[in-house]
Parts: structure tokens; sequence; C-alpha cells
């Protein structure tokens, strides 16, 4: 069980983004408007955060609500990825005028299509799922004595440790681009990011730094896997209009994946000039003294 006054930390954390999230809940017609979808996103992951962190046993509904709340979070996602490619289809177009015009409108259409059906596959989740009891999460059981003395400081670098471990990049996913392992480096990076978001109350300073440096990852790598996926649907879509013989906008196709073939690297670029002037152990340290912790004794567990 945790400490005292990392127990307190972590329950105003969870009240504050619980009621963040039902507030965002609240908005009319939410499911149509892309930022507010992804703003709720957002928020059911920063609960999900909080979630990780706390003792499970001191929540009665910690378990059911943590389901409901990763089943929001996955209904939502097909939808808002639909949302970034249009959008990044429309960034090319004005950035570029006139490239293959009859080919990134043909794009935007096919790209609409599958946002349209996104958006009824979530409307038909949503509908099967009830968060209204979410503010539940809230009510601690009494207990005589819930709590323990300890160390704040040494608390929360247990709590951060183990997601240090796991959100740094190897030395092999620098040299040799792997969409897919890059995808799921973002999502811990993300993870130690959202911890380090609700545990930056127990620092003297907040870890401005450190979280400066967790969110310019993880943007790099966002943008990577956004172009990465939307490259993988264009291509579908290319191959379909060479199949049908529609040379024009096969070739016009051909163009815009060209372009979003340099953007996807430049992302890459990005990400590793960021990766690799950043090793776990200097993080780590930057982190134990921003505590007031002394150096980790012996080498971090793999």
């Amino acid at each position: 069980m945790h400490c005292a006054e990392l127990s307190i930390l972590l329950h105003r954390a969870l009240e504050s983004r619980v009621g963040t999230l039902m507030n965002n809940l609240s908005v009319v017609q939410w499911q149509e408007q892309p930022e507010a979808l992804h703003e709720i996103r957002v928020a059911s992951r920063r609960v999900r955060a909080v979630l990780d962190l706390v003792d499970p046993e001191l929540y009665p509904g910690y378990r059911r609500q943590g389901r409901k709340l990763k089943s929001l979070t996955r209904a939502l996602g097909r939808s808002r990825e639909m949302d970034v490619h249009i959008g990044i289809l429309e960034d090319l177009a004005k950035q570029t005028p006139g490239l293959a015009a009859p080919a990134m409108e043909h794009a935007l259409e096919a790209i609409e299509r599958h946002r349209r059906k996104a958006k009824d596959a979530m409307a038909r989740d949503l509908a099967r799922l009830s968060l209204k009891h979410l503010p539940h999460l809230l009510v601690v059981p009494s207990m005589p004595d819930p709590f323990r003395a300890g160390d704040l400081a040494a608390a929360v670098w247990g709590c951060l440790e183990p997601s240090l471990d796991h959100a740094f990049a190897p030395a092999e996913l620098l040299d040799q681009e792997d969409p897919r392992a890059l995808h799921l480096l973002r999502i811990r990076i993300k993870r130690l990011r959202y911890a380090l978001e609700v545990l930056a109350g127990a620092f003297p300073q907040p870890p401005e730094t450190q979280l400066s440096l967790l969110k310019r990852l993880q943007t790099a790598l966002g943008e990577h896997h956004d172009r990465a996926t939307l490259q993988a649907q264009l291509e579908q879509l290319q191959r379909g209009l060479e199949a049908r013989q529609r040379p024009v906008l096969a070739g016009g196709t051909r163009g815009i994946l060209a372009q979003l073939d340099e953007e996807r690297l430049i992302a890459f670029e990005q990400f590793r000039a960021l990766a690799i002037g950043t090793s776990r152990e200097q993080f780590a340290a930057g982190l134990r003294r921003d505590l007031g912790l002394g150096p980790e004794e012996g080498p971090a567990q793999p």
C-alpha cells in the first residue's frame, strides 16, 4: 500500500481528471466535433494513467470502471484516426495547391467514407457503454488505518521506475525505421509522460524539462505513425485504382504518397535526433535529482 502522502496526491489527481472527463462528456454532440472527441479520448487516458498508479484495494469500482474507460478510449480510436488523416490531406492540399487535385479529392472522399463507417461503429459502441457511475471511483472505503507513513520521494520513484525501463528506444530502432515498433514505443512514452504529470506535485519544482522532452518525443512519433497509417490506406487505394485501370488517379495518388513519405521520414529523423541525445540513465538521474534522491544503486533492470 502507498504511503499517506502519495495516496492523497493520487486521489486528488483522480478527482481532477474524472471531473475533466465528465465535463467533456457533457458537451452536446461531442461525437460530431473532432476536437471535442480528441479531448475526451485524451481525458480518458489521463484517468486511466492515475488508475495505473493507485492502490486497487482502496477503490471499489477500480476494475469495472477501468474496463469501461479502456472501452471508451478504444471506441473513439478509429474515428479520431480518420479525423487526423483528413486533416493531413487537407494540409497537404493547402501547402501544395494543385498537387494531383483529382487524386486528392478522390483520396479525401475515400477517407471520408472510412470516417463515416468509423462514426457508425463508434455510435454503436458508445450506446453499449455507460459511464454515469464513473464518479463512484472517488468514493474511497472507510478503513481504521488505511495508510502508512513513508518517504514520498522514494514512493514516487517506485511508481516511475517501471515505466522508465520501457520508454527509451533500443539502438537498433534508431538505426532502422520500424513503424510498428515505433508506435509501441510511442505508447510507452505516453504512459510515462502521463504518469509523470500525475506525480509532478510531489516534486519540489515541476519536472518541466523531462515532461517537455517526453512530449516532443511523443509528438514526433505521433506524426510518424499518422503518416505511416495514412500511407497504408492510400497504398491500398492506389492498388485498387490500378486494378480498375484508372492511371490518372493512380499516378496522382503516387504523388500524394511521395509527399507523405517525405513527411514521415522527417518525423522519424526528428524523433531520432531527440532519442540519440537522451539515455535512460540520464533521464532517470535527472528525475532522482529533482526528487531529492541520490544516484540509483546498481544497473537498471532490463
